[in-house]
């Protein structure tokens, strides 16, 4: 069996390391501190669980959760963030994540997560809050990850093969949804911050 940490601080990184190896000790532990390397490890090695941080260098912010989602899927990829927005962690999960960790969490919900991703499951700590009174449509959530992610609302429009209106239209029900004017307002609120 083999993990990914994914983080790029690297006292995180070792922290965890050195927390899985006491639990799994027949585990091969992996690390990697930026989205290249993600990405390099998951095409050669395809851990069974990626525990992956939501803001690292060459990463971008949740199109790149999506795409390790979608190009790995015999992966379980855990998200692990200092942000707890019920919508980040709403569109998170609808991209296929299973499960979502905040760093402000313990170690054994950690390794709680990690168990439940091992064995199939989906993992959200109780703690949650994930009764959030918005919903999001599958399209808008996906939409929110394109305009967290720096895409511009044309390329929004080219990649999902969808008129430039259609893309506003849904930008504006995100924003409304979410009492944001625009999408600075939108990516603070979400708790995130991207290069």
């Amino acid at each position: 069996m083999k993990i990914l940490i994914a983080d790029d601080h690297c006292l995180h990184r070792e922290l965890v390391r050195t927390l899985l190896e006491v639990v799994y000790p027949d585990a091969e532990i992996l690390e990697a501190s930026d989205y290249s390397s993600v990405i390099e490890v998951c095409t050669s090695i395809q851990p069974a669980v990626v525990l992956l941080d939501l803001s690292m260098p060459n990463m971008n912010g949740l199109l790149s959760v999506n795409q390790i989602i979608d190009h790995f899927p015999n992966s379980r990829v855990i998200v692990c963030s200092a942000s707890e927005h019920p919508i980040l962690i709403q569109t998170i999960m609808s991209f296929g994540a299973s499960g979502f960790i905040p760093k402000t969490l313990s170690c054994k919900e950690l390794l709680t997560g990690v168990k439940r991703a091992l064995e199939g499951e989906v993992y959200l700590p109780s703690s949650l809050n994930n009764d959030a009174n918005i919903i999001l449509t599958q399209r808008q959530s996906e939409i929110l990850g394109f305009v967290c992610s720096g895409v511009s609302n044309k390329e929004i429009a080219a990649q999902l093969n969808v008129s430039l209106h259609t893309v506003k239209f849904h930008v504006g029900s995100v924003f409304e949804k979410l009492n944001v004017q625009n999408r600075q307002q939108l990516i603070s609120l979400m708790g995130l911050h991207y290069q």
